[in-house]
């Protein structure tokens, strides 16, 4: 067919066409632009002129912004490729030149592969727009440059508004699971209200209880998830990463069109914004160091990963001999046991036995408590004291960074540089600036925050044996990783503890109870504490949300 000469719809009669509908949004539905009424009227066309509709493709709610955002123009795309040339159809009939896309270039360029590789026009039933002839492909790019043009306005309108809305707080989207939308425009007749609110529901109240037992019970996803479903609540385990990473139930959400900030909604949040961040924090520190998972059995928990052979340095495990009813640890590499609990016939004491000696030893009287903690004070109104350069010296560093960070994100806003270069550089300012701040929050906080971490401190030391008991499984397996840090030892060939790394805690209630000496002058024991302080190793043990 010569595309020099004027053609219309009836040189195609007798000839295979498909059809292509598409509705981007409910609005577009209801407004009687809807799928059935668009199918209505093109196959009264394709009766009209004599046509045969062999195949049809309908696109509901799908947003023509993008090609690759219209899901079912790409499968009609793809069957034009994978047909035989005498099924293929001659046109593709469509309502109008806006429903085929709103792209502008991109679909002007699709339109033209499809006549230039296969040979196929395109034809607006409402309009009567095609892609015929090079006169009539002009035109038809008009209508579908206008169409980009009213999405350009349509965003100049809509969107300042939108960003007004949600730095008002107001959430835009579907809430997630534990919360239900209330407004005048829900579909439940059960949730219609004058005042659009987000309200937490009975899933929500789990989900909190879930949040709990992860960020203070140190409960893994497995058991959480047991737990919910005792409770009637299932949730798969990647649903459940994905709760713990989102920032809506501490109450705050983030959008695109306000970018780099957590907006604060109106909703009643699951957990703080404090202890989310916390949450954080210690899920990215057991991806990046592999903090071990709080497991094993309840009657032998200082197993695993804790309980080390000081013959071999291997790890050793637990097991029950279930004929004698008999725990034991055992070293694999030396293949030798030791029991878990004192027995009447054994020759040494059991494990766990030989463990509550350790941490009785640990115990720091009410009458050296006094002294301690002033000598401890002192400790870190140095620290502290010392470190203020030093925070100094980071906050200047982070506000050159976030200054260099503010002027190629201008530039790029500018159009001076391209989105590939800024992203590549404002990266790499971002990761710089998180990293300087994670070092200031590392660094000693004030001393009122220390007085609390000793109060708490001082119960645990007036009876650490008393307090290990007390805790239940998951607690006892936290402290025992806090107290010895690199693990507990016990010599199999011997079957006795040997020295173990402690806490700096503990380890200065042992220097203060084996050194000090009310004759000694206080400059020396002064100098005794200050050189059991380790740089950099921090003050403030995990309270296990007791």
């Amino acid at each position: 067919m010569s595309r020099n000469k004027q053609i219309t719809i009836s040189d195609f009669k007798g000839a295979i066409v498909w059809s292509y509908t598409r509705v981007s949004s409910k609005e577009q539905f209801l407004k009687n632009g809807s799928i059935e009424t668009q199918v209505k009227r093109l196959k009264a066309c394709a009766h009209d002129n004599s046509l045969i509709i062999t195949r049809e493709f309908d696109a509901e709610y799908e947003s023509s912004k993008r090609i690759n955002t219209q899901k079912t123009l790409n499968e009609l795309l793809n069957a034009i490729k994978t047909t035989s040339k005498g099924q293929r159809p001659k046109i593709i009939l469509i309502w109008s030149p806006s429903r085929f896309g709103r792209a502008g270039s991109e679909h002007i360029e699709l339109f033209v592969s499809l006549r230039r590789n296969y040979n196929v026009y395109l034809y607006s039933v409402s309009t009567g727009h095609n892609t015929f002839t090079e006169r009539n492909e002009n035109e038809f790019s008009t209508q579908l440059l206008y169409a980009q043009k009213e999405n350009f306005n349509r965003q100049d309108v809509i969107i300042p508004g939108m960003i007004n809305v949600l730095e008002k707080g107001t959430f835009l989207g579907r809430a997630p699971r534990g919360y239900d939308h209330f407004g005048p425009r829900v579909t439940d007749p059960l949730k219609v209200q004058a005042k659009q609110e987000i309200k937490l529901n009975a899933d929500g109240k789990l989900i909190k209880e879930a949040f709990r037992l992860k960020l203070y019970k140190n409960y893994g996803d497995k058991e959480i998830q047991d737990y919910l479903k005792l409770e009637g609540l299932y949730i798969p385990k990647q649903s459940l990463n994905k709760i713990w990473s989102n920032l809506f139930y501490a109450g705050y959400f983030n959008n695109s069109l306000v970018p780099d900030t957590d907006i604060k909604g109106h909703w009643k949040p699951i957990i703080s914004k404090k202890e989310f961040d916390l949450l954080q924090q210690k899920l990215k520190n057991s991806v990046q160091i592999g903090i071990p998972k709080i497991n094993g059995k309840l009657e032998t928990p200082l197993v695993p990963k804790f309980l080390i052979c000081d013959d071999c340095n291997t790890n050793m495990t637990s097991y029950k001999n279930k004929r004698k009813q008999i725990l034991y640890y055992k070293c694999s590499s030396c293949n030798k046991t030791v029991n878990a609990n004192t027995r009447t016939k054994s020759l040494s004491e059991g494990m766990h036995q030989q463990f509550s000696d350790v941490l009785e030893s640990l115990k720091l009287s009410k009458a050296f408590q006094g002294l301690f903690s002033k000598q401890l004070e002192k400790i870190i109104e140095n620290e502290i004291s010392t470190s203020a350069d030093e925070k100094r010296q980071l906050n200047s560093e982070i506000n050159k960074l976030q200054e260099q960070f503010d002027k190629i994100e201008f530039r790029y806003a500018t159009d001076e540089i391209s989105k590939d270069i800024f992203e590549k550089h404002g990266s790499k300012l971002k990761e710089r600036i998180e990293k300087k701040k994670q070092l200031l929050l590392n660094l000693p906080s004030k001393i009122s925050n220390h007085k609390k971490v000793m109060n708490y401190f001082f119960k645990i030391a007036d009876n650490p044996r008393h307090f290990y008991e007390s805790l239940d499984y998951h607690n006892k397996r936290l402290f025992q990783n806090i107290l010895f840090p690199e693990g507990f030892r016990f010599s199999m060939k011997n079957k006795e503890c040997r020295t173990s790394k402690l806490n700096i805690l503990f380890e200065l209630t042992n220097s203060f109870l084996k050194h000090y000496d009310p004759k000694k002058e206080k400059t020396q024991t002064e100098k005794l504490f200050e050189s059991h302080l380790v740089a950099g190793t921090g003050l403030e043990p995990v309270t296990f949300g007791l």
